[in-house]
């Protein structure tokens, strides 16, 4: 009940509902939009590439290939990102909100859309159940679950990626390239949020149990309305960064053994 009145509250007061009446927040080419986000996830999966044969030539776990894939892959992503920045800069936007106030969006927004997503994740996840007879995993993320077996230096490389690097580079791509380029496409700022909405709960089918991207979509939706109200990545990078933490956190307390 309490969590309903949080979640009511907050669809009244910031306004979830409602997007601007421009289809897009970006000054950004729907072309240039497509290409740099294509090339962010390309550049992503060569790191994971390059460092895949190791796990069949050297005594390491996944979590670290995967941990490694992802450091050789951030700068490249960071070089990418720094071209466009360099040669193709946006022009000013007169429709964005202040990068401080973007943040205390964001702070504000997380609680409710946490809530609404766990609502989600839950009810798919019992509804599973009921139909399979089997019971959920514990953990619902592979890499989370490969976390909490894990000890050395991949632990703290890897909280530090997928709590900082990897909520930066994802909102960078599906938020604020990738979202804007269909909103433009579409004509419609709602497209442009359902249509990412859908594609990044998808980008992380095999990583997460099926009945969890439902919440990961539901996630993106939040995300991409924070984006599309401020004009700015900053508030959904602000959720995104504190629901990958929470979710470490709440993975750690739930199985206490790996402690």
């Amino acid at each position: 009940m309490t969590a309903a009145i949080v979640v009511l509250y907050s669809v009244r007061s910031v306004g979830w509902y409602a997007l601007p009446q421009s289809a897009s927040t970006s000054n950004r080419s729907v072309p240039e939009g497509f290409f740099v986000f294509a090339g962010l996830l390309l550049l992503g999966l060569l790191g994971q590439g390059m460092t895949a044969p190791l796990l069949s030539e050297y005594p390491i776990t996944k979590l670290e290939v995967h941990t490694m894939g992802l450091l050789l892959g951030l700068p490249m992503q960071l070089a990418l990102l720094a071209v466009v920045s360099r040669f193709f800069p946006t022009l000013p936007d007169t429709n964005r909100v202040s990068r401080s106030h973007a943040i205390r969006m964001g702070l504000r927004g997380f609680v409710p859309l946490w809530l609404v997503v766990v609502g989600v994740a839950t009810t798919f996840s019992l509804v599973r159940q009921l139909i399979t007879g089997l019971p959920p995993a514990p953990v619902g993320h592979a890499s989370l679950a490969m976390l909490m077996e894990s000890s050395g230096w991949v632990v703290p490389a890897f909280v530090l990626l997928v709590t900082l690097a990897v909520p930066f580079l994802e909102e960078v791509a599906f938020r604020g390239l990738l979202q804007p380029a269909l909103s433009r496409f579409t004509g419609s700022a709602w497209f442009g949020v359902i249509l990412t909405s859908m594609l990044f709960a998808m980008a992380h089918w095999g990583a997460v149990q099926v009945e969890g991207l439902p919440g990961l979509f539901v996630l993106g939706l939040g995300l991409g309305v924070l984006r599309a109200k401020t004009g700015r990545i900053e508030s959904a990078i602000v959720v995104h960064v504190l629901f990958n933490l929470l979710n470490i956190v709440l993975a750690w307390i739930s199985t206490p053994a790996s402690l």
